[in-house]
């Protein structure tokens, strides 16, 4: 009798391992979907008679594609892409939209607000931007006190040489610079590596400086 019930078992083991896997992951879940994060900034200045372009950024944790809309744009702002752009008048009162980012699932909203002034704030390299990297970047193992990746911001010249990678400045361009898109996490690993992200006050103040041309000012 043992023995006909084990070969009865044996049998049923064997027309039936599908079923058995299949009731085996019946309990699993897929994996979670993490919305998008907008890294781009929440503050901005535009100066009169001069070409205004704010350029929405942001990181998804599960690398899906994201797809940018803009909501409330006054009418001297117009889109393209991830981009919104305009120039303003000596007529044109400060003003603010809105930045929706969407993985077809989950999105996440930022509200931007635009300071319509008559000429941009000038951003120094020295007051401005070196103590952001001494206060974020220093260790044995970072970009002050270490050069990870071949790069060292201990100094404007050490800055502009770049890294391995090459340039991680690009005058003129902070959309295309690295060092831009590794703060605001478009590119990974984020930087500080390993820390918070930056305020994005303080990613504006690179991305303006690098606007203006990045100078040793």
């Amino acid at each position: 009798m043992l023995i006909l019930r084990y070969e009865w078992k044996a049998a049923l083991l064997a027309v039936f391992p599908a079923l058995i896997v299949s009731c085996s992951d019946m309990g699993s879940e897929p994996p979670a979907n993490h919305p998008p994060r907008i890294t781009s900034a929440t503050s901005v200045q535009a100066a009169i008679d001069s070409l205004f372009t704010y350029t929405a950024t942001a990181f998804d944790e599960d690398g899906d594609d994201i797809v940018f809309e803009f909501g409330n744009l006054p009418s001297w702002i117009e889109i393209s892409g991830n981009a919104a752009s305009g120039t303003p008048s000596a007529q044109t009162l400060d003003t603010s939209f809105t930045v929706v980012a969407s993985d077809s699932f989950l999105a996440d909203t930022l509200s931007v607000s635009v300071a319509v002034v008559t000429q941009l704030s000038q951003v120094s390299y020295l007051a401005d931007i070196q103590p952001i990297f001494n206060n974020n970047c220093a260790g044995p193992s970072c970009h002050i006190g270490g050069t990870a990746n071949g790069l060292s911001l201990s100094n404007y010249a050490s800055l502009m040489q770049g890294g391995i990678s090459g340039a991680v400045v690009i005058p003129g361009d902070p959309d295309s610079s690295i060092i831009v898109r590794r703060l605001e996490g478009s590119i990974q690993p984020q930087m500080p590596y390993g820390g918070a992200p930056l305020p994005q006050s303080q990613i504006q103040l690179i991305r303006d400086w690098i606007a203006q041309g990045a100078h040793n000012n």
